[in-house]
């Protein structure tokens, strides 16, 4: 894990300001559309894994949201927990929120509004390489919580991205997010260790995360 004093100096303090943002927009949405599950917020799962001993690392939107230009709000909370808390993880949040149903598969336990039908907490299991390497390059934010390194969470936006089940229009938003980030960082971007962390896991994926990089730099129109 990355110290403390390695962190950019305002990176806690615009990843809060932006989690809690996107969160007060996904509540008023909630309110006024799903409310039965107007009570699932970040912050509550956050002191709700907290309180039982668990340091969640934030994924998806939710974890590079203090990278980008400015937040924006997101349906879901993505949690990767370490593999002796999952269970641990999966019991506090149904006890907290027992009106959800739970869908357990190998790689993910998701929480599921039973009226809407969608997914509003997935707890990520460690179970591929990708997500081990995450807790790896991760940033403490205060006691609570951790958010992918940069490189890391550009590299498990890629991912999102090129996936081949990946729904087109949360592919375009995945695009969106990882230009957003490229640019808004690219001073503190480090490409020797987004290449590097890239080619640990897949020798070709490093290579394909620097041309898209490039492509940004030259202002060119990026193609996955």
């Amino acid at each position: 894990m990355i110290r403390l004093s390695q962190k950019p100096k305002n990176l806690v303090r615009e990843h809060l300001e932006a989690l809690h943002t996107s969160s007060e927009l996904t509540r008023w949405f909630r309110r006024v559309r799903e409310p039965n599950v107007e009570k699932v917020t970040v912050e509550r799962i956050i002191a709700v894994l907290y309180r039982e001993g668990i340091n969640p690392v934030l994924m998806g939107t939710h974890g590079l949201i203090g990278y980008r230009s400015e937040p924006r709000a997101t349906q879901d909370v993505d949690v990767l927990v370490t593999k002796k808390d999952v269970r641990k993880a999966a019991r506090v949040l149904n006890e907290e929120y027992p009106y959800l149903e739970v869908r357990d598969s190998s790689v993910v336990m998701r929480f599921v509004d039973p009226v809407s039908q969608k997914v509003v907490i997935d707890v990520m299991k460690p179970t591929s390489q990708t997500m081990r390497m995450v807790f790896r390059h991760s940033l403490k934010i205060g006691k609570t919580h951790r958010i992918p390194a940069l490189e890391m969470a550009l590299i498990c936006k890629f991912d999102a991205m090129t996936a081949p089940n990946r729904r087109e229009d949360k592919r375009l938003i995945d695009l969106g997010d990882f230009v957003n980030v490229v640019m808004n960082n690219r001073s503190t971007l480090d490409l020797e260790k987004l290449e590097r962390i890239g080619n640990l896991m897949n020798r070709r994926r490093g290579s394909a995360i620097l041309r898209i990089v490039e492509d940004i730099d030259a202002g060119r129109r990026v193609h996955l």
